[in-house]
């Protein structure tokens, strides 16, 4: 028996130690991780998330993985895909710039 991954995808946007922490209001976060449950797999993914200085503000998808989406991966996923392979977890975040009215201190 194969064993696939769970998918998910979090908003998350950047603490105090994320570089991006200026200049980033948030991110989508797409994690792979391989795991027994999907509880095992939540708590890893967020476990990741918040190592890297990030802090999640929605869960966004959740899905157990088939060989059908492995098959059907875009590169960009298929080369995270590869890295959770190797590591057992990986993650891309993709972010959006932040503007005078995410928060940001008025100068």
């Amino acid at each position: 028996m194969s064993v696939y991954p769970l998918f998910y995808q979090f908003e998350v946007r950047p603490v105090a130690g994320n570089s991006q922490h200026e200049v980033l209001a948030g991110a989508i976060a797409t994690v792979m991780v391989f795991a027994e449950t999907e509880e095992v797999g939540r708590a890893r993914s967020t476990r990741f998330i918040a190592r890297r200085n990030w802090q999640i503000v929605a869960v966004k998808r959740v899905m157990r993985m088939c060989s059908r989406h492995v098959a059907d991966l875009q590169p960009h996923f298929r080369a995270l895909y590869q890295q959770a392979e190797q590591f057992g977890i990986a993650a891309q975040f993709d972010g959006w710039k932040r503007h005078g009215y995410h928060g940001r201190p008025k100068s």
